[in-house]
């Protein structure tokens, strides 16, 4: 957690302890205390991550199962696809927890039991995390845990509207070393060329950018990293589509 994170999990712990929010926030701090003991680093909350994990544990909830694969057959890998998540080496984990005063708690703990569940927890590779937490009907909570490797984690939430004279500005930091970072602009994914494209020099761990937009319309946005400067061999991790307006609402 970041400190700013620190503060409002701190607020949430006393004056919303038992919402649903706060809850994830616990089973994280659950989740790198596990990882501390073992000598991992703490993994990073993904809000795109959690937006995933939230849906599944709600669907689980309304429709009465409990499966990695949903009703409709779809695997937590199409559901990252579907949410433009394709920057990822993901892992998910799973728990219903009905009856314990503080199931946060028990859920963690029957994953570290689980050899499975707790090969996620301790995977080495993995930097981040979503986790979402619904409780349905019969008081049960569904419990679900995206796991991740990213090259790089964008601190504020990517727009999918934008206003053309502003642009769509990306903030974020790199996981590993300073990269560079292409981004192209084309008006359909399949397009074998890019309507425009640039190279972004890292300046640090830290990016800010703002991709620019000459019209109004449906564009669709894909990113790529690497720092071998000289075969400049880059690869995608991030891809999603955006709205372009005039007007000052979006």
């Amino acid at each position: 957690m970041t400190l700013w994170e620190k503060i409002k999990y701190a607020l949430r712990l006393l004056f919303l302890p038992k919402s649903l929010r706060t809850m994830e926030w616990k089973m994280l701090s659950l989740v790198n205390k596990d990882r501390k003991t073992h000598g991992l680093r703490a993994l990073r909350m993904q809000e795109d991550l959690r937006d995933v994990a939230r849906r599944h544990s709600k669907d689980m909830a309304r429709k009465n199962y409990f499966e990695h694969e949903n009703i409709m057959g779809e695997t937590p890998f199409d559901r990252l696809d579907q949410a433009g998540i394709t920057d990822v080496i993901a892992g998910e984990n799973l728990a219903k927890i009905r009856g314990y005063e503080i199931p946060v708690k028990r859920a963690q703990i029957g994953l570290m039991n689980s050899p499975g569940h707790r090969a996620n927890i301790l995977k080495s590779d993995y930097n981040c995390v979503g986790i979402g937490i619904v409780k349905g009907m019969d008081k049960s909570y569904f419990f679900t845990q995206n796991f991740a490797k990213r090259t790089l984690v964008f601190t504020k939430k990517i727009r999918k509207k934008v206003r053309m004279k502003k642009g769509l500005t990306m903030h974020g930091f790199f996981f590993s070393a300073p990269r560079d970072i292409i981004y192209q602009v084309k008006k359909n994914p399949d397009d074998k060329k890019p309507l425009y494209e640039k190279l972004i020099h890292a300046k640090g761990k830290t990016f800010h950018f703002t991709i620019p937009f000459a019209q109004t319309g449906i564009y669709h946005i894909i990113l790529y990293t690497g720092t071998d400067k000289h075969n400049k061999k880059f690869h995608v991790v991030n891809n999603f589509e955006v709205k372009v307006r005039k007007g000052f609402f979006v």
